[in-house]
């Protein structure tokens, strides 16, 4: 049994793990201004806005998941908080994209992996995982072809 970095097995189905970077920066700016909401301005609604914000996007960060059932020949993605699972067959799948954004041309910014797949005739894409930097990306795109032999 192969183990894989980015992701955990059980049996045979593969669940990503939780990718900190991005969320961490995220979820820490957040929460250093809920702080400084809290001692520089007790008076102002602003802290508790920011409380309510920062606990919202933690709650999200740990509720986004990415499992590959190899016995079903699906991919069951939770790509955000309100939106519900979204269940993508292996056959559907027409492959991965990652995006970098960049500022002023050479700074990354976020780099994301989208997969691309086709539902009822029409192209369709749904983000999987974000980060800073596309080594990691690309580190989850290599397990992901590696799990599904190519299929993706």
């Amino acid at each position: 049994m192969q183990q894989y970095k980015n992701f955990t097995q059980t049996g045979n189905q593969y669940k990503l793990k939780l990718q900190y970077g991005f969320n961490t920066v995220i979820c820490g700016a957040f929460l250093l201004a809920t702080i400084i909401g809290f001692v520089k301005i007790p008076g102002s609604s602003f802290k508790w806005w920011m409380l309510g914000i920062t606990i919202i996007m933690l709650w999200a960060t740990f509720t986004n998941s990415c499992i590959i059932d190899m016995d079903k020949k699906e991919i069951r993605i939770k790509p955000s908080l309100l939106k519900p699972a979204l269940i993508i067959p292996l056959v559907d799948l027409q492959g991965f994209t990652i995006h970098k954004l960049k500022q002023y041309g050479f700074i990354t910014i976020n780099v994301s992996l989208i997969a691309n797949y086709t539902k009822d005739g029409k192209d369709k894409e749904v983000g999987l995982t974000q980060h800073f930097f596309t080594k990691p990306i690309q580190g989850i795109l290599n397990d992901i072809d590696e799990i599904t032999g190519g299929n993706g």
